[in-house]
């Protein structure tokens, strides 16, 4: 397969493997943070900036800065970090749940198959 293909293919398995029984998304959140420090975190997305000059991901990418950072100092701010998003996060449910329904299949399909 080709790295592109690999690097979309990994993209969309981080959606399924949230369904998997063991998955706990704190030990994903302590990685993140462990690897990326925040100046690490704009240094990519300056880099990666500079490679694909678009607008929209110059959006994107601010955007994104922002939250990790509101993020973190919120965290080490000791700030209570349950938020009222039950409405924004409306769209990501309904992503969740297809992806649910489509790794349930696979799941399925894998544990009856012999070959598997």
């Amino acid at each position: 397969m080709k790295p592109k293909c690999n690097y979309i293919l990994a993209l969309e398995r981080t959606l399924y493997d949230v369904h998997q029984s063991d998955y706990y998304p704190l030990k994903d959140i302590e990685a993140f943070w462990k690897q990326y420090p925040i100046g690490l975190i704009r240094d990519n997305l300056i880099e990666l900036q500079s490679k694909v000059n678009s607008e929209q991901l110059s959006a994107f990418s601010l955007d994104l800065l922002k939250a990790l950072v509101a993020y973190l100092t919120a965290h080490l701010s000791n700030l209570d970090l349950a938020l009222s998003l039950s409405e924004v996060f409306e769209t990501s449910k309904e992503e969740l749940k297809t992806t649910k329904g489509i790794s349930d299949f696979f799941n399925r399909v894998s544990s009856s198959n012999p070959n598997s």
